[in-house]
């Protein structure tokens, strides 16, 4: 049976713009289950409309996995520019009040290269996805508390899957964390990082999934306080991950 196709569109938010209208095929999908989505950007006051074409047999499905798709891609642009960038559904019922003074300039060849960082990173490391999409929700998120945790996930997440095996990562995540910075920020002296922060940053995780950490407003101002050294730190791990494992060169685009 022949599948439907459906357009969906999104508002595209965030202190971006693009030069002009860009039009592009992108491949979804893997081997037999491969296609293409067809993507239109246009320019907006709050950064940019997207109408993208989705396969599915209901509009709810269509949506799903457009959303996700696209998603991902933001999640790569806003980890490359140190930027927050929100999608919602363009429903007609949307009021953006408030308008960037300074705006990234997004290119065709920017968009392109994020949807095949994106595509690569899904197949070949989707925990390295995954953690993108954490540092994304860390840079949107206004909540002292779901920011920590956003940043901290990053950490988590990529400690887990990016270190080097030894017997005392068999002992816990923490343990792993130590390692997969040694591994990538060198030792431990060497780090940019309070003494014991790992330690510090890990008790505090705990406390705030656990309930153990007070929600009194001088403890959201102390939080508060850690998260630039933890949104930092997550980013730097993010790239010298993506720097060990790939070569960037790779991503580039010229096909214009």
């Amino acid at each position: 049976m022949e599948r439907k196709i459906w357009a969906i569109d999104f508002d595209v938010m965030g202190p971006i713009s693009i030069e002009r209208s860009i039009r592009f095929r992108q491949e979804k999908g893997f081997n037999q289950h491969q296609f293409y989505s067809d993507i239109e950007l246009s320019r907006s006051p709050y950064g940019f409309k997207a109408t993208i074409t989705a396969y599915a047999d209901t509009i709810d499905i269509a949506e799903t996995v457009a959303y996700v798709y696209f998603g991902r891609m933001r999640d790569i642009l806003s980890l490359t520019n140190d930027i927050p960038i929100q999608l919602n559904k363009n429903e007609g019922k949307f009021n953006i009040t408030r308008n960037f003074t300074s705006r990234r300039i997004l290119t065709k060849s920017d968009i392109i290269i994020a949807f095949k960082m994106a595509r690569e990173f899904e197949s070949e490391q989707p925990k390295l996805l995954r953690a993108i999409g954490w540092y994304s929700k860390g840079k949107l998120s206004h909540n002292t508390f779901d920011q920590f945790l956003a940043f901290w996930n990053v950490i988590e997440i990529l400690a887990k899957e990016f270190h080097t095996v030894t017997n005392r990562t068999d002992i816990g995540v923490k343990n792993q964390i130590y390692q997969c910075f040694i591994d990538h920020f060198g030792e431990i002296e060497n780090w940019d990082l309070p003494e014991k922060w790992i330690d510090d940053m890990y008790d505090k995780r705990n406390g705030i999934v656990h309930g153990g950490e007070d929600t009194t407003l001088e403890a959201i101002k102390e939080t508060s306080k850690v998260i630039p050294v933890l949104e930092k730190t997550s980013k730097i791990l993010i790239n010298r991950i993506i720097d060990a494992n790939y070569n960037r060169s790779e991503f580039r685009y010229f096909d214009f």
